[in-house]
């Protein structure tokens, strides 16, 4: 057998691939299994050649930092069932 893993998906995400399987007559596990096999397939996960080497200006750079330290805290905010976590 498989592992099994958890994933979190919003209910009109949900619904969409709900109905989009029984049109297929799959299983929603089936579905998500071939979605994501398609998607690597198909250069899933590769970042455009030149996307990291985008120069940011200072402002937009101090912006960016902001951003990701709202966001670490939004997210560790969120954790309601894990202990702390170093990000």
């Amino acid at each position: 057998m498989s592992p099994s893993t958890t994933i979190h998906i919003n209910d009109e995400l949900l619904s969409r691939i709900d109905k989009t399987a029984k049109e297929k007559a799959t299983s929603r596990n089936r579905f998500i299994i071939n979605a994501c096999e398609m998607a690597l397939d198909n250069e899933g996960g590769k970042w455009p050649e030149d996307f990291f080497t985008t120069k940011l200006n200072e402002e937009d750079l101090q912006l960016l930092k902001d951003s990701v330290a709202e966001m670490e805290r939004a997210i560790v905010r969120a954790r309601r069932n894990r202990g702390d976590i170093d990000l």
